[in-house]
């Protein structure tokens, strides 16, 4: 399938005539050109498949017909419904992401929250060595020490700052 050509004005023609009535798949192929090309002249000429065939479809896969589509009533149960399956599914990704299992859904989960990523973003910049699994920062010779955050036990919190890491000299071996 060529790339980057413009359709001529047959084969638009040939599009508006038979959009209505054959799958989109059918006029890609007898035209040798991409699905993108035909949804495009479809978005641009403003048209739509007939009743008949969208029937059709709806009976061959098994789906809600393409008219249907976007025209659920939003109830305020159903966004009830549809935010507590949300909710069910975040919870057991976090819980997958906490415990070192992969994914199974393309919903974007943190590990830690907002307040331990800047943390350890200050830390790093610092030129503290993280331990993230044991909750350590190490401190070398050539650490730039925040003296504050290392005089509060970890987990604890004084006022606003809160520290999440337990601080010790990084000991190498000789």
């Amino acid at each position: 399938m060529p790339t980057g050509h413009y359709l001529t004005q047959e084969q638009i023609d040939f599009i508006r005539k038979h959009f209505a009535d054959t799958p989109n798949k059918e006029i890609a192929k007898a035209l040798g050109i991409c699905l993108s090309s035909v949804s495009n002249v479809q978005k641009r000429y403003h048209l739509t498949k007939s009743p008949e065939h969208e029937k059709a479809m709806h009976r061959l896969s098994g789906l809600a017909s393409a008219s249907s589509w976007g025209k659920i009533e939003l109830t305020p149960e159903v966004l009830e419904k549809r935010a507590a399956s949300f909710k069910k599914t975040w919870q057991t990704e976090k819980a997958r992401v906490a415990f070192g299992l992969p994914q199974k859904t393309k919903i974007r989960v943190k590990k830690w929250s907002k307040k331990k990523t800047e943390q350890a973003y200050y830390l790093r910049q610092r030129g503290y060595i993280l331990d993230e699994d044991r909750k350590i920062a190490f401190f070398t010779p050539q650490t730039h020490r925040a003296t504050r955050l290392e005089a509060i036990p970890r987990g604890r919190q004084i006022g606003k700052l809160k520290s999440f890491y337990e601080f010790q000299p990084y000991e190498t071996k000789k």
